[in-house]
Protein backbone atom coordinates (compact mmCIF):
# COMPACT_ATOMS: atom_id res chain seq x y z
CA UNK A 1 0.00 0.00 0.00
CA UNK A 2 1.39 3.08 -1.15
CA UNK A 3 1.85 6.18 1.59
CA UNK A 4 0.85 9.46 1.10
CA UNK A 5 4.05 11.19 1.94
CA UNK A 6 2.93 14.84 1.82
CA UNK A 7 -0.55 13.82 4.11
CA UNK A 8 1.88 12.02 6.90
CA UNK A 9 4.39 15.09 6.58
CA UNK A 10 1.46 17.58 7.31
CA UNK A 11 0.19 15.88 10.42
CA UNK A 12 3.77 15.39 12.09
CA UNK A 13 4.11 19.19 11.08
CA UNK A 14 0.68 19.31 12.95
CA UNK A 15 2.09 17.40 15.77
CA UNK A 16 5.17 19.10 16.33
CA UNK A 17 3.20 22.30 16.29
CA UNK A 18 0.57 21.13 19.18
CA UNK A 19 3.49 19.91 21.19
CA UNK A 20 5.68 22.63 21.33
CA UNK A 21 2.41 25.19 21.89
CA UNK A 22 1.75 22.80 24.96
CA UNK A 23 5.56 23.28 25.78
CA UNK A 24 4.89 26.81 25.79
CA UNK A 25 1.75 27.29 27.28
CA UNK A 26 2.70 25.11 30.32
CA UNK A 27 2.02 25.99 33.58
CA UNK A 28 4.49 27.59 36.12
CA UNK A 29 4.87 28.70 39.35
CA UNK A 30 7.96 31.25 40.06
CA UNK A 31 9.03 31.79 43.62
CA UNK A 32 10.48 35.02 44.88
CA UNK A 33 12.32 35.79 47.80
CA UNK A 34 11.12 39.57 48.10
CA UNK A 35 11.90 42.60 50.76
CA UNK A 36 9.23 43.90 52.35
CA UNK A 37 7.68 46.34 52.15
CA UNK A 38 10.05 47.34 49.32
CA UNK A 39 13.41 46.75 48.07
CA UNK A 40 15.35 43.93 46.17
CA UNK A 41 14.37 40.85 45.42
CA UNK A 42 16.88 38.33 47.01
CA UNK A 43 16.26 35.41 45.04
CA UNK A 44 13.89 33.18 42.75
CA UNK A 45 13.29 30.09 41.11
CA UNK A 46 10.88 28.42 38.87
CA UNK A 47 8.31 25.10 39.67
CA UNK A 48 7.63 23.49 36.53
CA UNK A 49 5.89 20.43 37.37
CA UNK A 50 4.06 18.71 40.24
CA UNK A 51 4.13 19.52 43.99
CA UNK A 52 7.44 21.06 45.66
CA UNK A 53 8.32 21.41 49.38
CA UNK A 54 10.00 24.52 49.88
CA UNK A 55 11.72 25.78 52.89
CA UNK A 56 12.49 29.52 52.56
CA UNK A 57 16.09 30.33 52.45
CA UNK A 58 18.61 32.52 54.52
CA UNK A 59 19.94 35.37 53.57
CA UNK A 60 22.65 37.24 56.51
CA UNK A 61 21.04 40.54 57.65
CA UNK A 62 17.46 39.61 56.77
CA UNK A 63 14.28 38.04 58.53
CA UNK A 64 11.92 36.23 56.93
CA UNK A 65 8.17 37.05 57.98
CA UNK A 66 5.65 34.41 55.84
CA UNK A 67 4.62 33.09 52.43
CA UNK A 68 2.46 34.14 50.08
CA UNK A 69 1.89 31.19 48.42
CA UNK A 70 -0.50 31.74 45.34
CA UNK A 71 -2.83 33.68 47.43
CA UNK A 72 -2.64 31.87 50.54
CA UNK A 73 -0.68 33.23 53.38
CA UNK A 74 1.65 30.68 55.32
CA UNK A 75 3.52 31.94 58.37
CA UNK A 76 5.56 28.54 58.25
CA UNK A 77 8.71 28.60 56.08
CA UNK A 78 8.16 25.29 54.87
CA UNK A 79 5.65 25.02 52.47
CA UNK A 80 4.30 22.91 49.70
CA UNK A 81 4.22 24.97 46.06
CA UNK A 82 1.86 23.10 43.27
CA UNK A 83 1.84 23.76 40.16
CA UNK A 84 -1.89 24.19 39.00
CA UNK A 85 -3.22 25.23 35.11
CA UNK A 86 -2.17 28.76 35.02
CA UNK A 87 0.90 30.51 35.31
CA UNK A 88 1.19 31.67 39.52
CA UNK A 89 3.31 33.69 41.64
CA UNK A 90 4.66 32.27 45.48
CA UNK A 91 6.98 35.41 47.38
CA UNK A 92 8.44 34.59 50.42
CA UNK A 93 8.70 37.59 51.98
CA UNK A 94 11.76 39.14 53.90
CA UNK A 95 11.68 42.06 56.43
CA UNK A 96 15.51 43.65 56.73
CA UNK A 97 16.98 43.48 59.87
CA UNK A 98 18.68 46.33 62.39
CA UNK A 99 17.17 49.66 63.23
CA UNK A 100 18.23 52.21 66.14
CA UNK A 101 16.27 54.22 68.52
CA UNK A 102 12.90 55.90 68.49
CA UNK A 103 13.21 59.57 66.78
CA UNK A 104 13.01 62.49 69.24
CA UNK A 105 9.19 62.86 68.29
CA UNK A 106 8.59 59.45 70.06
CA UNK A 107 7.96 56.22 68.94
CA UNK A 108 5.61 54.89 66.80
CA UNK A 109 3.68 51.83 64.81
CA UNK A 110 4.30 51.71 61.35
CA UNK A 111 1.29 49.91 59.10
CA UNK A 112 1.17 48.21 56.31
CA UNK A 113 -1.60 47.39 53.68
CA UNK A 114 -0.88 43.44 52.20
CA UNK A 115 -3.15 42.13 49.34
CA UNK A 116 -3.48 38.49 49.51
CA UNK A 117 -4.88 37.42 46.16
CA UNK A 118 -2.45 40.14 44.83
CA UNK A 119 0.73 39.00 46.72
CA UNK A 120 1.20 42.78 46.90
CA UNK A 121 1.96 45.43 49.42
CA UNK A 122 -0.12 48.67 49.03
CA UNK A 123 2.80 51.51 48.17
CA UNK A 124 0.54 54.50 48.45
CA UNK A 125 -2.50 54.99 51.22
CA UNK A 126 -2.86 53.74 54.13
CA UNK A 127 -5.01 51.21 55.68
CA UNK A 128 -5.57 53.41 58.47
CA UNK A 129 -9.01 54.40 59.12
CA UNK A 130 -9.20 55.82 62.67
CA UNK A 131 -7.21 55.76 65.64
CA UNK A 132 -8.28 57.12 69.01
CA UNK A 133 -7.89 58.74 71.53
CA UNK A 134 -5.54 60.30 69.04
CA UNK A 135 -4.93 63.54 71.42
CA UNK A 136 -2.46 64.58 71.44
CA UNK A 137 -2.29 63.86 67.49
CA UNK A 138 -0.88 60.62 66.90
CA UNK A 139 -1.76 60.13 63.14
CA UNK A 140 -1.97 62.61 61.05
CA UNK A 141 -5.00 61.08 59.04
CA UNK A 142 -4.27 59.85 55.69
CA UNK A 143 -2.02 58.57 53.87
CA UNK A 144 -0.42 58.36 56.54
CA UNK A 145 0.53 54.81 57.44
CA UNK A 146 2.45 55.87 61.07
CA UNK A 147 0.82 56.24 64.80
CA UNK A 148 2.95 57.94 67.24
CA UNK A 149 2.68 55.82 70.56
CA UNK A 150 3.73 58.32 72.90
CA UNK A 151 -0.11 56.70 74.50
CA UNK A 152 -1.57 53.55 73.59
CA UNK A 153 -3.58 53.88 70.78
CA UNK A 154 -6.41 52.51 68.84
CA UNK A 155 -5.90 51.57 65.60
CA UNK A 156 -8.87 51.02 63.20
CA UNK A 157 -8.31 49.41 59.53
CA UNK A 158 -10.46 50.68 56.86
CA UNK A 159 -13.22 47.55 56.34
CA UNK A 160 -12.19 47.27 52.39
CA UNK A 161 -9.23 49.40 50.35
CA UNK A 162 -8.76 49.05 46.77
CA UNK A 163 -4.85 48.06 45.30
CA UNK A 164 -4.02 49.89 41.88
CA UNK A 165 -5.31 48.12 38.97
CA UNK A 166 -7.78 45.65 41.39
CA UNK A 167 -10.87 46.24 42.83
CA UNK A 168 -12.30 46.94 46.38
CA UNK A 169 -11.09 44.08 48.64
CA UNK A 170 -12.14 43.36 52.32
CA UNK A 171 -9.87 43.73 55.80
CA UNK A 172 -8.99 40.20 56.58
CA UNK A 173 -6.74 40.58 59.79
CA UNK A 174 -4.22 42.91 61.55
CA UNK A 175 -0.87 40.58 62.17
CA UNK A 176 2.23 42.30 64.20
CA UNK A 177 5.28 40.99 62.52
CA UNK A 178 8.09 39.74 64.49
CA UNK A 179 6.15 37.31 67.40
CA UNK A 180 4.68 34.24 66.46
CA UNK A 181 1.55 35.14 68.29
CA UNK A 182 -1.55 35.80 66.05
CA UNK A 183 -2.63 39.24 66.79
CA UNK A 184 -6.41 39.17 68.21
CA UNK A 185 -8.77 38.83 65.80
CA UNK A 186 -10.93 42.19 64.54
CA UNK A 187 -10.90 45.48 62.76
CA UNK A 188 -8.96 47.76 65.69
CA UNK A 189 -5.63 47.03 66.61
CA UNK A 190 -4.20 47.88 70.20
CA UNK A 191 -1.26 49.23 70.10
CA UNK A 192 0.66 49.95 73.17
CA UNK A 193 2.65 52.61 74.44
CA UNK A 194 5.84 53.50 73.02
CA UNK A 195 5.38 50.46 71.02
CA UNK A 196 7.40 50.14 67.73
CA UNK A 197 5.94 47.41 66.31
CA UNK A 198 5.01 47.12 62.15
CA UNK A 199 1.65 45.37 61.91
CA UNK A 200 0.23 44.35 58.55
CA UNK A 201 -3.81 44.67 57.65
CA UNK A 202 -4.46 41.76 55.49
CA UNK A 203 -6.98 42.25 52.71
CA UNK A 204 -8.48 39.74 50.41
CA UNK A 205 -11.61 37.83 49.26
CA UNK A 206 -12.91 35.06 51.72
CA UNK A 207 -11.32 32.15 50.81
CA UNK A 208 -13.81 30.09 52.66
CA UNK A 209 -17.21 31.20 50.34
CA UNK A 210 -17.38 28.56 48.28
CA UNK A 211 -16.94 25.86 51.10
CA UNK A 212 -20.45 28.05 52.95
CA UNK A 213 -21.86 28.47 50.00
CA UNK A 214 -22.08 24.75 49.73
CA UNK A 215 -22.86 24.40 53.55
CA UNK A 216 -25.98 26.61 53.19
CA UNK A 217 -26.99 24.64 49.98
CA UNK A 218 -26.61 21.77 51.77
CA UNK A 219 -28.41 21.64 55.02
CA UNK A 220 -31.51 23.13 52.71
CA UNK A 221 -31.77 19.20 51.32
CA UNK A 222 -33.41 16.98 53.62
CA UNK A 223 -31.53 13.93 54.24
CA UNK A 224 -28.10 15.20 53.66
CA UNK A 225 -24.98 14.61 55.90
CA UNK A 226 -23.73 18.19 55.75
CA UNK A 227 -21.14 17.48 59.20
CA UNK A 228 -18.17 17.00 56.66
CA UNK A 229 -18.80 20.71 54.89
CA UNK A 230 -19.30 21.80 58.24
CA UNK A 231 -16.24 20.68 60.04
CA UNK A 232 -14.55 21.75 56.81
CA UNK A 233 -16.23 25.50 57.23
CA UNK A 234 -14.85 25.59 60.83
CA UNK A 235 -11.01 24.62 60.17
CA UNK A 236 -11.07 27.09 56.97
CA UNK A 237 -12.11 29.90 59.46
CA UNK A 238 -10.10 29.33 61.87
CA UNK A 239 -7.17 29.03 59.91
CA UNK A 240 -8.12 32.69 58.13
CA UNK A 241 -8.53 34.32 61.47
CA UNK A 242 -12.23 34.75 60.72
CA UNK A 243 -14.76 35.17 63.97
Amino acid sequence: MKTNKTALYFAIGILAVIASAGVANAAKVTVNYKTFPTGPTLDSTVVTTGCVTSTADTFPDYQFLFWDDQGAIVWSPTVSICVGSRNTVANAWYVHTGGGPCPPTGCYVATFAFSIDHNEVLQNGTPIALVTPNSPVAWTGSPSTSVLTNNAESISAASALAFPHHASEPFRYWQELGTSAETPIGIVYQAAQNSTAWVIAFYGPDPCDSIRWELQSCVQEPGLNCSGLAKALEACEAQNREP
